[in-house]
């Protein structure tokens, strides 16, 4: 029972560590989404209010236009006209600027939401059970003057990268292990 609780224990801790990474990140990622929303719609309201200044130059250009083309007197049509037309030339060049850049299906391409690979981790925790020991096959072991050849098979689910051989010297005296 003891060793029981130990482990619920441990399990708790560490389930809680794991969850206040999770909402830490959370909320470090929701501050940068809000961030980039607030940028972006800064930017798109400094855009609207270059359009609306435009849309006000142009209502002016069109409104003098229009009194200009009700002049009767022809020398002065001719006079004010090529003003007013180099005018709506600049205005109409300096138009095509005001193009948004912004692209709203694009808004968000520096996130890419993506926990496939967390989630699997996190469905595969389990009680970490340790590989069973290697089989020694004596009839392959040989031991010379200075040289001892053990051969082994492990026969483990588990990828094992290395195993600890201790062996124990005989003497007359004591016993040496290494």
């Amino acid at each position: 029972q003891v060793n029981t609780a130990m482990h619920e224990a441990k399990l708790m801790e560490e389930c809680d560590e794991l969850m206040e990474i999770i909402r830490q990140r959370k909320q470090v990622i929701a501050v940068k989404i809000k961030e980039t929303k607030v940028m972006k719609l800064r930017k798109l309201a400094q855009q609207v209010a270059n359009c609306r200044q435009c849309l006000e130059r142009s209502t002016v250009l069109i409104n003098q236009a229009e009194h200009i083309l009700k002049e009767n007197d022809h020398a002065r049509f001719l006079q004010t006209a090529r003003n007013v037309a180099e005018r709506v030339a600049m205005a109409t060049a300096s138009s095509q600027v005001l193009i948004p850049d912004i692209n709203f299906n694009d808004a968000f391409e520096n996130f890419a939401l993506e926990f496939s690979r967390e989630k699997k981790l996190l469905e595969g925790l389990d009680y970490l059970t340790a590989p069973n020991p290697p089989s020694v096959r004596e009839e392959l072991c040989t031991a010379s003057h200075d040289t001892i050849t053990v051969h082994w098979i492990s026969e483990d689910e588990f990828s094992v990268s290395s195993y600890e051989l201790q062996y124990t010297i005989f003497t007359g005296q004591a016993n040496f292990i290494s």
